[in-house]
C-alpha cells in the first residue's frame, strides 16, 4: 500500500509542476492508484466549442482526463494542441487541411476519445490584391498581399511547389522553385467545404535560371579531407566531378556543397566541373589533389610571420613579414613568409620551432614506424630570389647530431618557387621519433658579403610520397650529414 501511495504522490507532483493538468474539479480522483493506472484512464469528450470554426483558429474541447491527450485530430487530419488548461479542458488549432469531421484525441497510453458530434470547419476565402510579377529567378522571394492569406495551403509553379517562407492573414512570401519548364502557370490553393480550390496567379510565368556564383574554390584537395565549395545559388547544382569522376555530395545548400574526392582520382592537378540546369557548366581547372596521407603543419594563410623568431643579437638588420616582392607559390593560399637577412654569421638568425607553433597535433608521430606508409616526406615551397641562405633542420633534439644542413647552390632557387621534398625516414641517423623537437633555422653563413639574403617560404607539410606530380625535387641527399 505504501508503494502505491508513493507512486500516486510522485505522479501528482510531476503533473502539477510540468503540465498544470489538474483543476479543482478533479479533486475526487482516487489517490490509491499507480501512475500506470492513472495514465491509462479512459478520456471522454463531452463537447467542442464553438461547433463551427475557421481553419487556423482555436476550439475548446471539454471532457475528462484530457490532460493525458498526446495527439488531436479533426477527421483524419492531425491538429496542434495549443493549450492544456486542466484535466477537463483542452484547446486545439484547426489545421489548414482539416475538413468537417469528428474530433478525436489519443492519450499517451493509446486511449481514444471522440466528440459526440462533428465540428464544422469553415474556410475563409483568400483574396490576393497585389500584382503577380511576370518573371523571377530561382530562389527569389515573391510577396503576395491581400486578405485571409493564411488559408492558402500551397502555391504551384507548373508541376513544382514553391516554398512558403512566411504567411499571415495579409501577407505571404513564397520562393520560386527550380523549374526549367518555363513559362509555367502559377496557382494558389485553399480548402473549401466542397474540396480544394485552385486560383490562378499567372498563366505564363517565366522562371529565370541563374548561374551559380562561386566565391571560394578549394586551393588544394586531399584524400582524407572533405572539400567545400562556397557560393550563391548552389542549390541549382545538379552534379560535380573531379578529374572526370562524379562525386557524391555530402551536403548541399543554397550557399555551399561539400564532398570527398572519389578514390580513383590520382595525385596531380585536377579539374573540378560543376553542372547546373540542363546544360550549364562551370570549370575550375588545375586544382591540386593529393591521393595519399597528408598532414599540413604550417601554411601562412593561417599563421603569421611570428612563427619565426629573429635573433637580433646575431642580425640587428633582419626583417620578416608576410609576403614580399615575389608572386605567390603555385598553391595554396594568398600569403607566404618572407625573411631578409643582412649580417654575415653562421649562427641562427631566424628559428621556427614547429613543435610549438603548429596546431596540428600529429607532429610527434611524423616519423613513427608505419605512419605515412613508413615513408614520411617533408615538403615546403621555397624561393630564395637567387641568394644562398643556409637552411638547417633539427629533429629529436638541438644538438649537432640532430641537425642536417642545406646550403650553397642547393638553396638557390633562382627567382622562382621550388617545391622541396625531404624524406624523413632515416634523415637523422639513429632517430626514429620526433620526440619533442622539430625546427627550421636560417642564417647567412659567416662568409656572406652580398645582402640581403632572402628566404620566401610556405606550405610545410608531410605526405607519404614525393609529390613529383607538382614538380617536387627530392633534396634529401643534398643535405649535409649530421654533425
Amino acid at each position: 500500500m505504501k508503494t502505491r501511495i508513493l507512486y500516486s504522490l510522485l505522479f501528482i507532483l510531476i503533473t502539477s509542476i510540468f503540465l498544470n493538468l489538474f483543476s479543482a474539479c478533479d479533486a475526487d480522483t482516487e489517490v490509491d492508484k499507480t501512475v500506470e493506472e492513472i495514465l491509462a484512464a479512459q478520456p471522454t469528450i463531452v463537447s467542442v466549442s464553438p461547433e463551427s470554426a475557421d481553419i487556423l483558429t482555436n476550439v475548446t474541447i471539454s471532457g475528462t482526463y484530457l490532460n493525458f491527450a498526446d495527439k488531436a485530430f479533426i477527421g483524419d487530419v492531425e491538429c496542434q494542441i495549443t493549450q492544456r488548461i486542466n484535466g477537463s479542458t483542452l484547446q486545439i488549432e484547426v489545421a489548414p487541411q482539416a475538413s468537417t469531421g469528428i474530433v478525436k484525441i489519443i492519450t499517451s497510453a493509446g486511449k481514444e476519445a471522440v466528440s459526440p458530434s462533428e465540428l464544422t470547419v469553415t474556410y475563409p476565402t483568400p483574396n490576393v490584391t497585389s500584382t503577380f510579377p511576370s518573371s523571377a529567378t530561382v530562389n527569389e522571394n515573391i510577396t503576395l498581399e491581400g486578405n485571409n492569406l493564411e488559408s492558402i495551403t500551397r502555391i504551384s509553379f507548373g508541376d513544382m511547389d514553391g516554398i512558403i517562407q512566411f504567411q499571415e492573414d495579409q501577407a505571404l512570401v513564397v520562393s520560386v522553385p527550380n523549374n526549367e519548364n518555363s513559362p509555367v502557370e502559377v496557382n494558389y490553393y485553399y480548402n473549401s467545404s466542397s474540396g480544394e480550390v485552385t486560383e490562378q496567379l499567372s498563366s505564363s510565368f517565366n522562371i529565370l535560371i541563374p548561374t551559380p556564383i562561386i566565391s571560394n574554390w578549394p586551393s588544394l584537395m586531399s584524400r582524407d579531407n572533405e572539400v567545400t565549395i562556397v557560393g550563391t545559388d548552389m542549390n541549382l547544382i545538379t552534379g560535380v566531378s573531379v578529374g572526370g569522376e562524379d562525386v557524391t555530395l555530402n551536403t548541399a545548400s543554397a550557399t555551399s556543397v561539400s564532398f570527398n574526392v572519389p578514390s580513383g582520382v590520382v595525385t596531380g592537378y585536377q579539374d573540378i566541373v560543376i553542372n547546373y540546369g540542363t546544360a550549364g557548366e562551370i570549370t575550375q581547372a588545375d586544382v591540386p589533389y593529393i591521393n595519399g596521407q597528408f598532414e599540413s603543419y604550417i601554411e601562412f594563410d593561417s599563421y603569421s610571420e611570428d612563427v619565426f623568431v629573429i635573433d637580433f643579437s646575431k642580425d640587428p638588420l633582419a626583417t620578416q613579414q608576410l609576403n614580399g616582392t615575389v608572386e605567390q607559390p603555385p598553391f595554396p593560399g594568398t600569403s607566404y613568409y618572407n625573411l631578409n637577412m643582412n649580417t654575415g654569421t653562421g649562427s641562427t638568425i631566424a628559428r621556427m620551432r614547429l613543435h610549438n607553433e603548429t596546431v596540428n597535433d600529429t607532429w610527434p608521430n611524423m616519423i613513427d614506424a608505419g605512419n605515412f606508409g613508413s615513408n614520411p616526406v617533408l615538403h615546403f615551397w621555397m624561393n630564395t630570389e637567387g641568394t644562398e641562405p643556409i637552411f638547417k633542420i633539427y629533429i629529436g633534439g638541438t644538438s649537432s647530431a640532430n641537425r642536417r644542413q642545406l646550403s650553397g647552390s642547393d638553396t638557390n632557387t633562382g627567382n622562382g618557387w621550388q617545391l622541396f621534398a625531404v624524406r624523413l625516414n632515416g634523415f637523422i641517423p639513429s632517430i626514429s621519433s620526433v620526440g619533442s623537437t622539430f625546427e627550421f633555422r636560417f642564417n647567412t653563413g659567416s662568409g656572406a658579403t652580398d645582402f640581403p639574403i632572402k628566404v620566401n617560404l610556405d606550405w610545410i607539410i608531410v605526405t607519404d610520397s614525393v609529390l613529383t606530380e607538382f614538380g617536387a625535387i627530392d633534396v634529401t641527399d643534398q643535405f649535409g650529414s649530421a654533425g
